[in-house]
């Protein structure tokens, strides 16, 4: 990949010439044995599919470090997301943002899609340690797929509870035809989206009853929650 202000450097070249700049002889070192056309080479085989302002994240990550990194670790320096932890936190503050209607800053979607299929009700409510192993194969498996959904639009936010009587009815009138109007039935809350909280505690628990794909989607949209993809 060539670089969009030196058309004859490529990415190689300029992590090479920055390292030599930071470490001088230090860098010269690490790669003894090499010719230069070969670190070259090395450097921009290995940096391919890097786009030119990821490797200059990582270059900066550099100015820390009192000793030059090896390629793995220049690799994960330029792509600090890819940390399970740090992909954590930025799943919660970009969750937290969508829940107040904006986009939110997302490094790569499979950040966004991992949060989605982890759960962002749990996500926003516990802390990494609780959801670790969790979080971490929801996100293994979205970086394992190579490619990615784009992050949708945040949609049109819901009535505040309280703001409108029809939903509740309406919410009924559709459970009923479904099936699943038991869940309205023990004694009554004061909160009118307590009947989705309860499908879906239902549908979580061990050994709980199974509520139909259009039940569960109807409960999630109530609470504001993230839909999988297909059920939006």
């Amino acid at each position: 990949m060539q670089l969009t202000d030196h058309q004859t450097m490529t990415l190689g070249a300029l992590v090479i010439n920055e390292m030599r700049l930071m470490y001088g002889t230090k860098f010269g070192q690490q790669w003894q044995g090499l010719t230069a056309r070969e670190l070259k080479d090395s450097w921009d085989q290995k940096l391919s599919g890097l786009t030119e302002r990821e490797v200059r994240t990582g270059l900066t990550a550099c100015l820390t470090r009192d000793w030059p990194p090896s390629l793995p670790e220049f690799l994960r320096l330029c792509r600090p997301w890819m940390n399970p932890e740090v992909a954590y936190h930025e799943a919660v503050v970009g969750m937290a943002s969508r829940r107040r209607g904006d986009m939110g800053t997302w490094s790569h979607p499979a950040i966004y899609w991992a949060a989605v299929h982890a759960g962002s009700h749990d996500l926003l409510n516990s802390s990494y340690s609780v959801m670790k192993t969790r979080w971490e194969r929801a996100f293994g498996d979205e970086l394992a797929k190579g490619q990615w959904h784009g992050i949708p639009e945040v949609r049109e936010a819901l009535p505040a509870p309280g703001q409108t009587q029809a939903t509740r009815e309406e919410a009924a009138a559709a459970l009923k035809a479904m099936g699943a109007d038991k869940v309205l039935e023990p004694k009554r809350s004061r909160d009118p989206r307590s009947w989705a909280k309860k499908i879906l505690d239902e549908q979580e628990r061990k050994g709980g009853r199974r509520y139909a794909f259009a039940t569960l989607t109807m409960a999630k949209r109530a609470l504001g929650l993230e839909l999988n993809p297909g059920e939006a």
